[in-house]
């Protein structure tokens, strides 16, 4: 089942859940990124109320997702990008590539890719 939760509605509620004012997160992240400018309590605003063409970089993204306690990849995929460590992987191996595309041209449903994954992880054991 496909979650009606947008990214910008899942920083809301885990801010607030984490007791925390926009400024306040908007602070402590900045201060986990290498480039600070550009991320404000405004920008956060924007984010909260989806009212951005793009949402924002990866490492501001991890940045949020550490500061909340929230799932990074969680929080990456309601912004349609992708882990770095599978962007990455993704960019080095035509197999993963491959592997991939075959998957999702399958149509899987969420339950086969969970037994897929199972299944991965039960060979690596072997």
């Amino acid at each position: 089942m496909k979650s009606s939760t947008t990214f910008g509605v899942k920083i809301r509620e885990l801010r607030i859940r984490a007791k925390l004012s926009q400024r306040d997160l908007a602070e402590r992240v900045a201060k986990r990124l290498k480039d600070r400018r550009g991320f404000d309590f405004t920008y956060l605003s924007k984010i909260e109320n989806e009212r951005l063409e793009h949402y924002p970089s990866a490492p501001a993204i991890l940045a949020l997702a550490a500061e909340l306690g929230g799932d990074s990849d969680e929080l990456l995929a309601l912004a349609s990008k992708a882990p770095p460590d599978v962007g990455k992987m993704l960019q080095e191996s035509q197999g993963a590539r491959m592997f991939f595309r075959s998957a999702m041209s399958s149509n899987l449903s969420e339950d086969e890719w969970k037994r897929l994954l199972e299944q991965m992880k039960k060979k690596k054991t072997e």
